[in-house]
């Protein structure tokens, strides 16, 4: 499942990303060489790129590549340094429920007032979905995080539990 998981996020990033990088350069090109513009491509290169962020956050979430301040979690003892992290993790699970609840009823809103996108006429909901989709795409991976912290207080030497057989064995 988590393999599926990651093939999601990373299909639908690469190709937001490209589609965006397309649509934009086309405009250009009609723009300055034609003399003509699409009317509907900065609304869909924005929405995508909305898309795109939440579901590269989930991304950087996996690869533990968010900013992060550890000037002080540096120094400490390792047994501290999971305290944070678990900690930090916990958090993490926190911001996203609050982002999906206040995602879902954003996306309840725009579909009781029938909001519609000015250039494509499209439903406003969809855009609007990235902000519960990208929040529980995160939150499934703090909670990767925060599971994979807990196991690591279980064993003495932080491997895992794979790992700690291996050099149990030895």
């Amino acid at each position: 499942m988590n393999n599926i998981l990651n093939h999601f996020e990373e299909y639908i990033g690469v190709l937001s990303l490209i589609l965006t990088s397309f649509i934009v350069f086309v405009q250009v090109v009609l723009r300055y060489v034609f003399n003509y513009s699409l009317h509907w491509s900065e609304e869909v290169a924005r929405y995508l790129i909305i898309w795109f962020i939440f579901i590269g956050s989930s991304i950087a979430v996996r690869e533990k590549a968010h900013a992060a301040v550890d000037v002080l979690v540096v120094y400490l003892p390792s047994y501290l340094k999971k305290v944070f992290s678990l900690l930090a993790n916990f958090v993490g699970i926190l911001f996203c429920l609050i982002l999906i609840v206040s995602g879902y009823e954003t996306v309840l809103n725009v579909i009781k007032f029938g909001n519609v996108t000015p250039s494509l006429g499209l439903p406003m909901y969809i855009p609007y979905l990235a902000l519960p989709v990208g929040g529980f795409l995160m939150m499934i991976r703090f909670l990767q995080l925060f599971i994979s912290d807990i196991k690591s207080f279980r064993n003495p030497n932080g491997l895992s539990d794979e790992r700690n057989e291996e050099v149990a064995k030895r």
